[in-house]
This record gives C-alpha cells, sequence and structure tokens, in this order.
C-alpha cells in the first residue's frame, strides 16, 4: 500500500513537473499597466520604453499577446498626445485598452487634485481569457493587486513574472523569484530621451 502510495505521488510530481516546464521558446503574453509604470518611472527618474520591453521579452520568447492598458486625459492637448501613443502602441503590435483618467481630489497634490485610473479589473480578467494560450505570463506593474492573477496563473499550471521597479513596487511582489527589476535591465528598456548622439553621426547611419 505504501509503494502504490509513494507511485501515486511521484507520478504526480512528474505530470506537475511536465507541465511546469518551459519549451525553448515559451509562449509569452506581456501585460503593461502603463498608469502604474508611468507614475513608478516618474518616482523613479526614468521611464521605460514600452517597445524596447516588447523586444527584450521576445528575445527568449514567442510573444502571443501584448496588451497595454491606458488612462486618457479629457483635456488638451494631452488627450491628443495620449490618442497619438494609442495609435503608435498599435503600429508596433500591442492591443490598447483605454479609459478615461478620473480626477480626483487629493490636497497633497499639486492643483489639489490628481488623476487616477485603475485596471486591475480588466487586466486580471484578460489574462485568465488568454492564459491557455501561454506558457508564461509577464505582468509589468508593481500593484499588489495582483497577486491574485498569479495565484489563478500559478493554478493552471502556467508561469508568472512581475517586471516593476526595485524601489517603487508592492513588497509582496519583491519576494518571489517571479520578479523581475526593471533597474536589472535598464539599459535595455531605457526610455532614455535626453540620449546624447555620438558628434557627426546621422539618424539610421550604421556606425
Amino acid at each position: 500500500m505504501e509503494e502504490l502510495i509513494v507511485n501515486i505521488k511521484s507520478k504526480r510530481l512528474q505530470l506537475k513537473t511536465t507541465i511546469m516546464n518551459l519549451p525553448p521558446k515559451p509562449k509569452a503574453g506581456l501585460y503593461i499597466d502603463d498608469s502604474n509604470l508611468y507614475k513608478r518611472g516618474k518616482a523613479t527618474g526614468w521611464l521605460t520604453d514600452y517597445k524596447k520591453l516588447y523586444n527584450w521579452v521576445a528575445i527568449l520568447n514567442t510573444v502571443v499577446h501584448a496588451r497595454i492598458y491606458m488612462g486618457r486625459p479629457r483635456y488638451e492637448p494631452a488627450k491628443t498626445i495620449s490618442e497619438a501613443l494609442e495609435t503608435y502602441f498599435e503600429r508596433i503590435g500591442f492591443d490598447v485598452t483605454i479609459k478615461d483618467l478620473k480626477r480626483i481630489r487629493d490636497n497633497d497634490s499639486d492643483g489639489g487634485f490628481r488623476n487616477k485610473c485603475n485596471f486591475d479589473v480588466e487586466m486580471h480578467d484578460e489574462i485568465m481569457q488568454d492564459v491557455d494560450d501561454l506558457d508564461i505570463v509577464y505582468i509589468a506593474s508593481g500593484d499588489s493587486d495582483f497577486l491574485r492573477t498569479k495565484e489563478n496563473v500559478l493554478k493552471r499550471q502556467k508561469h508568472i513574472k512581475f517586471i516593476a521597479y526595485e524601489n517603487n513596487c508592492a513588497w509582496e511582489i519583491k519576494v518571489g523569484s517571479w520578479f523581475i527589476s526593471l533597474d536589472s535591465i535598464k539599459d535595455e528598456v531605457d526610455r532614455d530621451i535626453n540620449k546624447t548622439k555620438k558628434p557627426g553621426v546621422k539618424p539610421g547611419e550604421v556606425t
């Protein structure tokens, strides 16, 4: 009887290990919480280039789903700029989900108001909708609301990674092996809008 129980446990472990092992080129989903990353990036002192982040994920994975969740300002010129960004992200391969920003009274903020836009429900629902297509999920957010999503993804025997700023991230996310610090890959994903070009080099010129 004991031998039978050991055999059953061994087979279950083998099955779990087989399911959890990643193939050489895993099918990945990238889900970017723009509101969270933009706010945390400003606090950290540098911003993430989402195209570079997509390319970083694509080096080791086949990206099956790439989604960005953005808040849209209601005032100009910020609204027009936001719409241009939406078009750009769609052109480079992202599906973009939009909500109007909510203006909330906040006496600690400049002007007494701050903008707010949460996407945790939409992101969770779409990740769980997509998860059967995937081997691994990448959530670009430091929001602890997605710990519920992590548990549900793991229950489906899929891998998950959080990508967030080291010092602007919920501690519950940073304690596990599922955390990737943006600071550790800064050279590869930094937006770096003030990058100094080499003198005498024209855009697109190979040096």
